[in-house]
């Protein structure tokens, strides 16, 4: 999966997701159709049509069922768009399968399962124990963040926006404002659960909404200005 070779800095930084999602990059065939899963994933990020341009040449490229899979998901991750067959696809193509994809795309695969209402405890397990073996610093980040999410379905609001504002630091500390900005959203939907927090839970929308903005990811700021980040 060469997907998640370039997933190692995500789109946390301004301009990446333009990148990711330019045309120009695939106006001959790729060798690697995996990379056409970015391009995707940015794309969903930037409510951009050229996700199905993309989609429709990942088919045409005769890719995997491994490679459309990604692809699959990662629209679903980055567009903030709910899909328990994407999630399942990709599971049922064996992926992720090596530890640098554990490492890597597990940890999206389990805030997704926390934010889908996707039961998968001993995945879950495994992921957790790949990202404590390696150390990787992100991994934990998104990790701290589903754990968050499972604790706001579960009522335990107070509870998730503390792991939420952990999970913000973590990514403030990583410069990765993508998730920084996702984070954001999420705390500010927990604490508008906790009494007397509402001001606070503006700003963090406010901030996320900014941090999107300037990333261009639209789908993040519409959900962002609408309050409907999905938990």
């Amino acid at each position: 999966m060469r997907t998640t070779r370039a997933l190692i800095a995500g789109f946390g930084t301004t301009g990446t997701l333009v990148a990711a999602a330019r045309r120009e990059r695939f106006a001959t065939p790729t060798k690697w159709p995996s990379l056409l899963g970015i391009a995707i994933g940015a794309a969903a990020a930037m409510a951009s049509p050229e996700e199905k341009v993309y989609r429709d040449l990942l088919i045409e490229q005769e890719a995997s069922p491994g490679d459309i899979a990604i692809a699959d998901f990662l629209a679903a991750y980055y567009g903030l768009r709910e899909s328990e067959s994407a999630y399942h696809a990709l599971r049922s193509a064996g992926q992720p399968k090596a530890i640098v994809d554990l490492t890597l795309v597990g940890p999206l695969l389990v805030l997704a399962a926390a934010r889908w209402h996707i039961p998968d405890e001993p995945f879950e397990d495994r992921v957790a124990a790949v990202v404590e073996r390696t150390g990787h610093a992100r991994g934990r980040a998104i990790l701290t963040h589903a754990e968050a999410i499972r604790a706001y379905h579960a009522g335990e609001h107070s509870k998730a926006a503390k792991l939420l504002f952990d999970a913000v630091q973590a990514f403030s500390t990583l410069k990765l404002d993508y998730e920084r900005a996702v984070a954001l959203a999420d705390l500010a939907r927990a604490l508008q659960n906790v009494p007397g927090r509402e001001e606070q839970a503006q700003a963090q929308c406010n901030e996320a909404k900014a941090i999107a903005e300037r990333l261009s990811a639209t789908a993040l700021r519409v959900a962002a200005e609408n309050m409907t980040v999905r938990v």
